[in-house]
């Protein structure tokens, strides 16, 4: 009778809990600190060989709880790990959770970068990166704007449900501008809804400020699994170095960018909209 097949290294359970252990690791770095980083950071960071770093990373991959960023070079936290999460560790931190892609964002087009959500009845910024220059277009961060108010107010409105809509242009009216510029869509009702219907017909907001020539933006909602708006993230800038053609062209590449975040926002329910709130 043949003597028993001795165990091969990487086939042991000690290999074994010694490879887990450092899966373990790899994930721990990035939940204690959640930026992109690649496999030559992590092994210095870890004190672990390259190569080892780079098996747990492909573990961690195939099961979603880290993906690569949009460069392909570096990896960060993937959905997967919030089905661990805690309930007091999952709510949902908009403003945290968004601030690398605007980082990214602000990164790839050298724009300003916005990122507003609703707070009562007004769509208020909560989070932004400024470009350098002097014409360069401002929004007050917390600065609170009307929902009705402004195309990038009313991306936030269209994607709430009809009866919120009507809930909210009953309680606004008669609905007040609060700005000195024309803005015909908010100027009744039936011009507010014309304007939904056509931000409800495109994925995202391609836009020239008819008042203000040298404006243009892209605006790009944040949705939650029943199509109901987190917030909103819009890149502005001068149209001289930022138009609709050269938004356009990097329009792939910004919605690579924030695939991710997309992904992570339907996970969490929207929160609810309170026309008295």
């Amino acid at each position: 009778m043949n003597a028993p097949e001795k165990l091969s290294e990487k086939t042991s359970p000690k290999y074994r809990n010694q490879a887990a252990c450092r899966v373990l690791k790899v994930l721990g770095a990035f939940l204690g600190d959640a930026r992109p980083r690649g496999v030559s950071e992590l092994a210095r960071e870890l004190s672990f060989n390259k190569n080892m770093v780079h098996r747990a990373l492909a573990t961690l991959v195939s099961e979603n709880l880290l993906t690569r960023d949009p460069t392909g070079e570096l990896y960060q936290l993937g959905y997967g790990w919030l089905a661990f999460a805690t309930p007091e560790a999952s709510e949902f931190d908009i403003v945290a959770l968004a601030r690398p892609y605007l980082e990214q964002l602000h990164a790839l087009t050298a724009e300003s970068v916005y990122l507003s959500i609703i707070v009562g009845r007004n769509r208020v910024t909560v989070d932004d990166i400024q470009a350098q220059g002097p014409r360069v277009l401002r929004s007050r961060r917390g600065h609170p704007v009307p929902l009705h108010c402004t195309k990038m107010s009313r991306v936030l409105l269209a994607h709430l449900h009809d009866r919120d809509v009507n809930d909210y242009l009953d309680a606004a009216s008669p609905l007040r501008r609060t700005l000195a510029f024309p803005d015909p869509p908010s100027r009744s009702k039936a011009g507010v809804w014309r304007d939904i219907r056509d931000i409800r017909a495109v994925p995202y907001v391609l836009w020239r400020n008819p008042h203000l020539s040298s404006a243009a933006y892209a605006i790009l909602p944040l949705l939650d699994a029943r199509k109901r708006p987190h917030a909103i993230i819009t890149i502005g800038g001068p149209r001289e170095r930022f138009d609709l053609p050269a938004i356009e062209a990097l329009l792939p590449r910004i919605r690579a960018i924030l695939a991710p975040l997309e992904t992570h926002a339907r996970l969490f329910p929207a929160p609810p909209f309170l026309v008295d709130g």
